[in-house]
């Protein structure tokens, strides 16, 4: 979603949602506030393994709700040990990053996290507003911080599970936005076509799914969801929309919505459907802990509690 919206109609639709739906300085009211949202977390097993990740989007504002949403992060990780950060886009407002120097990666990354975060692995991905900025100078970063792990626009990564794998497909949506970049849906389907990982996991900046002001992503949809089905992708995670949305599956395949990480001065209205599990605007993250049974995905406000949490299960490995 836009830092600034340049479109009167879209910044005039936003206005008249708040005030329809009763804002308060500006800033749209939660709909989970209103639900009473039944979920349970499963115990992790001992002795198992897995894998934790916090996902996060359209944060690098360097404002205060970004330290707030960040001091919410730090309990978490001092609570739970998570093990990489996937960004879902925007990592630099407003206009992305000029160079490996360029003095935002201070003020709205190495000063905005504690040491135990910024000592994780960041997989980042490209947002709207990073690419108003030159993407070689986050590639660029890539190479002198291996903690920032970007070694291309779209790519693929693995880690370990016991004795499976996640896979992690880590695509470029802006170009694919557009209705360019064709390359890239042919590395995708070539990728997932190989792929044996246990779990399957996608994520970009722009989703498919959202029930923000800018709704469905038609465009996206027919180029990506036929490929997500046809090779049992088991989730896509995306940002753009400040908001933080859990949809019900299409066609076997879970959507994720994490933009608010920049916390409530830019979160936007958001509606809960008949095709949500969760809705909330005003700030957050997702802790995904991924284990070879099950995915546990926790949606987590502003001071780092959970206010909701969803559980993705996995048919036993069929042993031959």
């Amino acid at each position: 979603m836009p830092y600034v919206s340049t479109s009167s109609f879209a910044l005039a639709l936003l206005l008249l949602s708040c005030m329809s739906a009763g804002c308060q300085d500006g800033r749209p009211r939660d709909p989970a506030a209103e639900r009473s949202v039944e979920f349970t977390i499963p115990e992790a097993k001992a002795g198992e393994p897995y894998l934790r990740c916090l996902v996060m989007g359209d944060w690098g504002t360097g404002r205060a709700d970004q330290k707030a949403v960040a001091a919410g992060m730090a309990k978490r990780q001092a609570a739970g040990g998570l093990d990489l950060v996937l960004t879902t886009g925007d990592n630099f407002y407003p206009t992305g990053v000029q160079s490996a120097d360029d003095p935002l990666w201070e003020a709205n990354f190495r000063g905005i996290y504690t040491d135990a975060l910024r000592d994780l692995t960041w997989c980042p991905s490209l947002g709207n507003h990073d690419h108003l900025g030159k993407i070689e100078a986050q590639l660029d970063y890539a190479k002198r911080d291996p903690k920032w792990y970007l070694p291309a626009r779209y790519h693929t990564f693995t880690r370990k599970l016991g004795d499976a794998q996640v896979q992690f497909f880590v695509l470029d949506t802006n170009p694919l936005h557009r209705g360019r970049d064709p390359q890239q849906l042919e590395w995708l389907r070539e990728e997932l076509s190989k792929s044996n990982a246990r779990w399957r996991i996608v994520y970009g900046h722009h989703p498919l799914y959202s029930h923000s002001i800018r709704g469905f992503n038609r465009g996206l949809i027919a180029k990506l969801e036929p490929i997500f089905t046809r090779y049992s992708v088991d989730l896509y995670l995306a940002g753009h929309d400040h908001t933080l949305e859990m949809l019900k599956p299409v066609q076997g395949v879970n959507y994720v919505v994490s933009g608010g990480a920049a916390g409530a001065d830019k979160a936007y209205e958001v509606s809960w459907t008949d095709e949500s599990f969760y809705a909330s605007t005003g700030g957050g993250f997702v802790v995904l802990r991924i284990g070879e049974g099950e995915l546990v995905l926790e949606f987590v406000r502003t001071d780092g509690t959970t206010q909701y949490a969803h559980t993705i299960a996995k048919a036993p490995a069929k042993v031959h």
